[in-house]
């Protein structure tokens, strides 16, 4: 029981370790996360601002789309995926007049 158990807290934490491991684009390190949305202050926080959080979400080249329930930007592997690329939406939302901030 104890084996096993061992091996399943060894393969979680692999996992849980190749989620959050940095991601290197075009010889920089891009800082990778899960759901983030765009809000109304240049602070990040504040309401959601659903216009800008959609639009910024579908400009910036990553490997995320809006989630239209819950309006966020959201990894395609879901909320617990780690490839919004939070460098560049905050620069989108910062662009427009707000700030951002991770859900």
């Amino acid at each position: 029981m104890r084996a096993s158990f061992t091996i399943f807290v060894l393969i979680v934490s692999t996992a849980v370790g190749a989620f959050a491991s940095p991601v290197i684009e075009r010889g920089q390190l891009a800082k990778r996360g899960g759901p983030q949305i765009c809000t109304d202050r240049t602070d990040g926080s504040g309401e959601t601002d659903e216009q800008v959080t959609k639009d910024c979400c579908a400009a910036v080249d990553h490997k995320a789309y809006f989630n239209e329930v819950f309006k966020q930007c959201w990894p395609y592997s879901g909320p617990a995926g780690n490839s919004v690329d939070e460098g560049k939406l905050a620069e989108c939302c910062s662009s427009r007049g707000g700030g951002s901030r991770r859900v």
